[in-house]
């Protein structure tokens, strides 16, 4: 693991246990009287913080990028439809550096932008206001690899504001490829309005042409208010 890595996951589990000291354990049973009914029957607004370790992704004759790790965010939103299980959509999305190596061995780097939606199932395993729960999802993931894939051009748009306005543009090479993902983690319920969830998560992408499947190891920690 780098020493960026590192010192990544101690900000993500300094950042849970901050969060994490707002709850008083030995009140824990008392949250109960201020979030009538449970989960049970209400929608959800959550915001994650995601950070993503660095992987490999192999592609074709030798080639290959190693991906650097790097910090996301996105939003969801999610229903309770009993105590124990949750249905939810979630947007996220990170840019990343990243080193990558030809076939022929000409080596290049770049920013690799990805954006990702998914429908997510939840099973938390106790009613309770503090639970480990597990995740499964399946989306799809917008690759940008800012790799320009023709010389160009100019276009040219009408603004509201400043009138007719040209600017330049570069074509790059991009893919969608179809997501899995599985989950494990912790949801405290602090209150009625307001929980934290942090979680380990392994998504795996189905990109065409690539050497296996690329998977990569992510870190959330999910600030969600009740609506």
């Amino acid at each position: 693991m780098s020493t960026v890595t590192r010192m990544s996951v101690v900000m993500f589990t300094v950042a849970v246990l901050c969060v994490s000291g707002m709850i008083d354990i030995a009140d824990a049973q008392s949250f109960t009287a201020v979030r009538p009914g449970g989960r049970a029957g209400n929608w959800e607004f959550f915001l994650p913080l995601v950070y993503t370790d660095s992987s490999t992704m192999g592609g074709q004759n030798g080639s290959r990028a190693d991906v650097n790790a790097g910090w996301g965010f996105g939003f969801g939103f999610g229903y309770n439809f009993t105590d124990n299980f949750q249905l939810n959509g979630l947007f996220s999305w990170s840019s990343r550096s990243y080193d990558a190596t030809t076939s022929s061995g000409v080596r290049y780097s770049n920013w690799l932008d990805t954006s990702t939606i998914s429908l997510n199932g939840v099973y938390y395993v106790l009613p309770g206001n503090i639970t480990p729960f597990v995740s499964a999802g399946v989306g799809l993931t917008y690759i940008d690899t800012n790799i320009p894939s023709s010389p160009g051009g100019t276009s040219c748009w009408w603004d509201p504001w400043y009138g007719y306005v040209c600017g330049n543009y570069v074509p790059t090479k991009t893919e969608n490829a179809v997501t899995y993902s599985v989950g494990v983690g912790v949801r405290f319920d602090v209150n009625r309005q307001f929980s934290i969830q942090p979680s380990y998560n392994k998504a795996y992408l189905d990109i065409n042409k690539a050497s296996g499947t690329p998977d990569f190891d992510i870190w959330r920690l999910d600030f969600i208010f009740r609506m």
